[in-house]
This record gives structure tokens, sequence and C-alpha cells, in this order.
């Protein structure tokens, strides 16, 4: 007999607390109940070990099943969630379907246990809706993955967005805010290839520039976290100049409004979550090798992840 219900693949990304995958269905058959689960183990180890490679293995597994599925529900660690779930709304691009994270128990300061289960349900009655997009579904809030920050309260809803990226919510029952979802440009498309030579700079007093300079020769881009900064030191930008002229630069920052004046290769970036503009960057570099096309891509907003 064909089944009627949704097909939701649960693609399990990492190791759950709280959640075992050899009892996993039988554990939640209420899960059954909402749709046809299928689970699909991509990574067996802690989400803190996760790479880039698994977020590839991650997007192919659900390509390769996008025409099976009404839906995805990823189960993440809450470590690296966030680069994993911004990565996939660039390598699945054009998305007919919901790809949902969700994730483990949290521990209260009083010391409760705030269970997978009720992420999990939620998660998997979310991905029964027409969502194109990569969300998290933490507490009662369905946000977009790509312009999520983690919450620095201890609350279900572990992680924080602009409110225009809260996607939907979760009362008495689910509700999704149509207005806020993007629409799909054309047919589902899969990136396989993300940038290994990219070179992360924290800003700080101890950066060794004589140090650095002598990594930078292979890199196909520099992207320098100076969140805090409302300068930065110049040094740097001359080392940007004259070491590195051909090397695209992101410079990432909530604090520096104004242009800065500096070498052609430099873009700074001011609206996008680090998680975004890391693995966005990652992507870009794959799909450009000029330059002015590259601060074009990291320019346009791809999947949802320009905070406005």
């Amino acid at each position: 007999m064909v089944s009627t219900r949704p097909k939701i693949y649960l693609m399990i990304a990492s190791q759950s607390a709280g959640l075992q995958p050899k009892d996993w269905l039988s554990s939640m058959p209420e899960l059954n109940i909402i749709a046809d689960i299928e689970p699909v183990f991509v990574f067996k180890h802690s989400a803190a070990d996760i790479t880039p490679e698994v977020w590839l293995r991650l997007a192919k597994e659900i390509y390769q099943r996008l025409d099976k599925a009404d839906g995805f529900v990823i189960l993440h660690g809450i470590d690296n969630l966030l680069y994993t779930s911004a990565a996939l709304s660039f390598l699945l691009q054009n998305l007919p379907k919901p790809i949902i994270f969700t994730g483990g128990q949290q521990i209260m300061p009083d010391g409760k246990k705030f269970e997978i289960r009720a992420n999990l349900i939620n998660a998997v009655q979310t991905a029964n809706y027409k969502i194109g997009e990569v969300g998290l579904m933490f507490g009662n809030r369905l946000i977009r993955a790509n312009q999520a920050s983690q919450s620095l309260e201890k609350s279900l809803n572990v992680f924080n967005c602009p409110i225009n990226a809260i996607l939907g919510r979760i009362d008495f029952s689910i509700r999704i805010f149509e207005k806020a979802l993007a629409k799909s440009q054309g047919k589902p498309k899969l990136f396989e290839q993300l940038s290994d030579k990219i070179e992360i700079i924290r800003v700080s007093p101890t950066l060794n520039l004589k140090t650095l300079s002598k990594r930078l020769s292979d890199r196909e881009g520099i992207i320098v976290n100076a969140k805090y900064y409302q300068n930065l030191p110049q040094d740097l930008m001359f080392l940007f100049e004259k070491i590195t002229p051909d090397t695209p630069v992101i410079i990432w920052t909530n604090q520096i409004n104004n242009p800065i004046i500096a070498p052609k290769n430099i873009l700074l970036i001011n609206n996008m979550t680090w998680e975004a503009c890391v693995t966005k960057f990652m992507w870009a570099v794959t799909q450009a090798k000029s330059l002015a096309k590259i601060k074009e891509l990291m320019e346009t907003d791809i999947a949802g992840e320009i905070i406005r």
C-alpha cells in the first residue's frame, strides 16, 4: 500500500545528546504519524569535528533525494551548526523543498534538561510546508539559517536573527510567514566545490604579520574578522596592498561603516553574519577568478543572507 504521508528524510549529521541513532524511531513513534521518516546517516561523530567535506557530502546526499522528498530535517549538534547550515544555503540554491536543522538538548540554569523530542517533532512538522529555504527550528521559532547568530541567553530559542528572518512560529499551531520566505529563481542547483585555501585572520594586538605574510602566497582568498575594530592596523592594510594585491580580501566587521580607503582587492562586509560570510566566500572564489566578479558575488544576495 502506498503511503499518503509526506516523505521526510532525517539526515543525521552528528551525534546528538539525548538521542541514540539505533532507537530514535522507536522512541518517538509520533514522528511516523506526521510523516514517512527515513534516516540517512551522513556523519557519525561530534558536530565539533565537522569539516567542509561533510558540508559537501551532506549537500550531495540531499540533492540526490530532492525528487523523492517532501522535505529534509537535519539533526546536528550546536557546535558548527551555523557554519553547516549557512554553507548548505550556498551549496544548494533555488531550493524547492525545506531543509530544516534542529538538534540536541539544552541544560538550563536550574539543571532541567530540554530534550531533543520537541525540536525534532516541530522540525518534521515544519518540513511538510512549502518552504524553499534552509532554516533552523529550535524552541518556538523557525528562522533563516544564514542570518542566525547564537543567543547568549540560556533559552529554548538557541539562536537569534533579525525580525525579517523569522520564517515561522509555533504556539498552538505552526504559523509560516509567507512574506518572509525566499522565492525560487529557477531549477535546483548543486554546487560541489568550496575553497580550502582561504586564510582566516582575527585582528588582535598579537597578530604576527611576518608569519602571516609567509602563509598568504598560495591563498585564494583572505577573510579578516575585525568585528570590534573601528579602524584596521596600517601594517595589515599595507600587507594586503603590497604582498597580496591580486588576492581578494574580505574585511568582516560590525563597527566600520564608512568606506575604507584601501586597495582594490579589499571588500568591506558589514551586512552578513560571520558564518555566512566565511562560507559564502569559500563558495564564491570557486565560481569566479577575477576580483571584480568575486566582489560582485559577495555583494549579491544569493540565498537570503544579506541582512537589510
